[in-house]
């Protein structure tokens, strides 16, 4: 009967919260009710006189009741009461499963024997602990535990049986991220995360704790692993040119980083099991990061892989990361150089036998013998055009590679070839080299011209004339280190020989090497340049101010090809960045097994102008020899470009090769990567105990050290029930309708009309 007429038990009524839910401020109507209990009271003694005393104080007390209860109507009473939640509470438990989690550097209570990091995880969560009290089960006794592990993706677990450290990286946003979304209809008390710290992929730990955190939810991390910077080798980049030509030599830039580890130690290349380059190194002072150059000379025709590598020493936590992987593809075509010789010299003799005694040279000589007659030597079908003189289209000059300048003026040249020879170095990327001569630089009329504008060296209108002195070229320091001047790989050895070598024979003034040029050769110690290198665009221009270099192959036995040599390594080193018609490319040589490999191919027609519209195929090669052919798609946002995606699923050398069908003129581009399980997990392996602690405080959770780490089921007993709590629904009860108010209001309505009835009044 009390619950019909007051909509709920006695107790619910004297526990809850009573609460108005009018949007009427109770201020207005307070002011509204003493208005109206005034105007009752005030008419009630109007008449006070017409009834009797009993009814003269009824009467104003039943109308201010009646007035109390309409106003209590009108503001909506209800009663708040909170009820016990029923949905199931939940914890999140991650556990880092990369590859530095297997290191074995992790120590647990009492600082025992050491274990890789995830088996410290593993024992702590549930394996080996006494009477099954490990973290796993002590979650699962107030909430409902979901175990995940993680690397470069978060995955679901079914037991700790699934754990097994073999990710090729380390997400850490990543995974917070994703179990984020995944629970984010769920009441969630807690994330527990088991790491050591090494990201190296995705967003930054910062970054990654305001995903729990946005939600009110800790985080809990136990940080595993030695926060010890350990004394280590690592190499940790290796830059490397990825197409060379046939003979041409590798230069090898190899970033080591040499912690806490003293004396020298090896660096070397190797392909297969064959070691090509050996370097003894000293440590850097003052640094644990040094950058060393390496040389080397491929043995081998197309694509192949290398790795870079220090041998491990007995001190080091893993070696893992002692070595480093790179591919490089060797062209075999024959390099096509455009020789432009004024006057029939000895330097032109030589110099052109230099390069046309090397299948891999292709060298086109024009030797001018009058004024508008030209001695052709070396062209093949197509390059007739080359009898009325010096190419004057994109698609004649582009089919070569490189271009010499011999003893010529400038007035030869019409501007419009110039300015086509400066589109030849700048956006072909061909290589230019000016030879010294009475007619050539300044002397030759060159300055102001887009040639010279390409050049290493300054140049005046009016310089002194060519010298015919004998002189000895003198390497300078930052010489003796190209790759032009490279005769041996031993820098001694390379000085001595340097300094052996048989004087030049004439020079041509110049003015000071212009800034960015590199001066490889002088006239003496500290005199003017003799050779001078820049880079120019996408290409590469040089100036060798002498026209004698011929006495360097007369003066020297017949068997020495120092002569030969130089001129084949200095124009190997101006067409390193010429564009080819079809090229193949990878966005990277290594990739991890299972990893999408994107495939890009470069297509241009004879003028080097990008093509769109080709039918472009790409034969993909893997380690048991079976090719797979894939069409490659124009890219729209790039001219000329069309790209493929390939899957390796097996570990071990890949060769790409793409052909244009139906394009005859262009030869099949090939390239070349490496599936492998190794990664950059290795790199900087050491626990970043100061940013997960950061990470973990930031949410309102905490950091925990592996031997502490028991303490964590207190906190996670206390986090879930906050949540528990949380859950908890509050319940409102509306209290305007209840019967019991309507039979307390007609009954006051009831009783004073029933008195003013009679007491006679209306």
């Amino acid at each position: 009967m009390f619950e019909a007429l007051f909509k709920c038990d006695l107790r619910t009524l004297l526990e809850g919260d009573f609460v108005y839910l009018s949007r009427i401020p109770g201020e207005v109507r307070f002011v509204l009710f003493v208005g109206f209990l005034a105007s009752a009271w005030l008419l009630y003694r109007e008449v006070g006189s017409k009834v009797s005393p009993l009814a003269r104080r009824a009467l104003p007390i039943m109308r201010s009741g009646t007035y109390a209860l309409v106003f209590f109507i009108l503001g909506s009473p209800a009663i708040e009461v909170i009820s016990p939640g029923v949905r199931e509470i939940y914890t999140a438990v991650l556990v880092d499963t990369s590859l530095s989690m297997s290191i074995e550097d992790a120590s647990t209570e009492g600082g025992g024997k050491k274990q890789a990091r995830l088996s410290a995880a593993i024992e702590l969560l549930g394996e080996g602990a006494p009477e099954g009290g490990g973290l796993l089960a002590e979650i699962g006794r107030s909430s409902r535990c979901l175990l995940y592990g993680f690397d470069r993706s978060p995955r679901r677990l079914a037991g700790i049986e699934e754990l097994r450290p073999a990710g090729g990286g380390t997400n850490v946003y990543r995974a917070l991220r994703d179990v984020d979304a995944e629970l984010a209809r769920l009441p969630l008390a807690a994330v527990v995360m088991l790491t050591d710290g090494c990201r190296n992929e995705g967003g930054g730990l910062e970054e990654a704790a305001r995903i729990p955190a946005a939600r009110g939810v800790p985080l809990f991390v136990v940080g595993i692993g030695d926060p010890s910077a350990a004394r280590d080798y690592e190499v940790v980049r290796v830059v490397a040119p990825r197409r060379v030509r046939r003979n041409a030599e590798v230069e090898l830039q190899v970033t080591v980083r040499h912690a806490g580890a003293e004396g020298p130690f090896e660096l070397r290349v190797r392909r297969g099991d064959n070691v090509v380059l050996s370097s003894r190194e000293e440590p850097a002072k003052g640094t644990d990061i040094k950058v060393v150059r390496l040389v080397f000379t491929p043995d081998h025709e197309g694509s192949a892989t290398y790795v870079v590598e220090i041998p491990p020493a007995e001190f080091e936590r893993t070696a893992a990361n002692n070595s480093a992987r790179f591919a490089i593809d060797i062209q075999d075509e024959r390099l096509p150089v455009l020789y432009v010789e004024g006057s029939p010299r000895l330097e032109y003799r030589f110099l052109r036998r230099a390069m046309f005694m090397d299948p891999e040279f292709r060298v086109v000589g024009m030797l001018r013998l009058a004024r508008d007659r030209f001695l052709v030597q070396g062209a093949g079908a197509g390059e007739e055009h080359l009898q009325q003189g010096f190419p004057s289209t994109r698609e004649r000059l582009f089919a070569y590679q490189a271009v010499i300048l011999g003893d010529i003026e400038a007035a030869h040249f019409t501007r419009e070839q110039m300015e086509l020879l400066e589109e030849f170095v700048g956006s072909r990327g061909g290589g230019l080299l000016m030879l010294g001569g009475v007619n050539s630089f300044g002397q030759g009329g060159y300055a102001g011209t887009p040639i010279e504008k390409m050049l290493p060296v300054a140049l005046a209108p009016r310089e002194r004339p060519y010298s015919d002195e004998t002189f000895a070229p003198y390497p300078t320091r930052e010489g003796l280190a190209h790759p032009v001047m490279m005769l041996s790989q031993n820098p001694g050895q390379n000085r001595s020989l340097w300094e052996k070598v048989p004087p030049l024979i004439g020079w041509t003034p110049v003015g000071s090497a212009k800034a960015g040029a590199a001066v490889l050769l002088t006239k003496g110690p500290g005199g003017p340049s003799v050779l001078a290198v820049q880079n120019y665009g996408a290409g590469r221009t040089a100036a060798f101010t002498s026209g004698g270099s011929w006495y360097w192959q007369v003066s020297m036995p017949a068997s020495d090809e120092f002569h030969e040599r130089f001129w084949k390594q200095l124009v190997r080193w101006l067409v390193s960045g010429a564009r080819e018609q079809l090229t193949v490319s990878t966005s990277r040589d290594i990739y991890a097994r299972g990893e999408g490999v994107f495939i890009r191919a470069t297509v241009l027609g004879k003028d080097l102008r990008p093509v769109n519209d080709a039918s472009v195929v790409a034969t993909v090669t893997g380690p048991s020899g079976n090719p797979e052919e894939i069409p490659m798609n124009w890219i729209l946002s790039e001219e000329g470009v069309y790209q493929c995606r390939y899957v390796g699923e097996e570990t071990g050398p890949y060769t790409v090769s793409v052909r244009v069908e139906g394009w005859g003129e262009a030869k099949a581009a090939t390239a070349g990567f490496l599936v492998a399980e190794e990664s950059s997990e290795f790199a900087d392996s050491a626990l970043k105990e100061q940013a997960l602690r950061a990470m973990a405080e930031s949410t309102g959770g905490r950091y925990f050290a592996l031997a502490d780490a028991r303490g964590l089921a207190a906190e996670l007993e206390r986090a879930i029930a906050r949540a528990s709590s949380a859950e908890r629904t509050r319940r409102t009860i509306p209290l305007w309708d209840m019967p019991a108010l309507y039979v307390a209001l007609m009954g006051l309505v009831c009783a004073e009309w029933l008195v003013r009835r009679r007491a006679g009044l209306a």
